[in-house]
């Protein structure tokens, strides 16, 4: 038991080195700084890419000024819905892959 202990609080004391930790318990993506995910925090642990991923991604599709990240369903799949200028651009939160741009309403 003391070895599992002392395990686990050097993993945990690892995350916090690097900051992703801190970063996760706020709701954000880790190395981000910031985070903008606004709907969907619930539903973050299931995606495969972080939200600064999804946004890089989203800044191929559209240009303009980054607004608000939801992390949704759409199709059945779970996309971060990115807004970029006027555009809601829809990021595969597995494969980071742009699915979809939509006029922003």
């Amino acid at each position: 038991m003391r070895k599992r202990t002392i395990t686990t609080v050097a993993a945990i004391a690892a995350l916090g080195a690097t900051g992703a930790g801190v970063a996760w318990a706020a709701g954000g993506s880790a190395g981000t700084g910031t985070a903008r995910l606004d709907d969907g925090k619930d539903l973050l642990p299931r995606a495969k890419i972080t939200e600064q991923q999804a946004i890089s991604a989203a800044q191929t599709a559209a240009s303009g000024a980054l607004n608000e990240v939801d992390l949704e369903h759409l199709d059945g799949r779970l996309v971060f819905n990115v807004d970029v200028g006027n555009k809601d651009v829809k990021v595969d939160a597995t494969t980071g892959q742009v699915a979809r741009v939509d006029q922003d309403d």
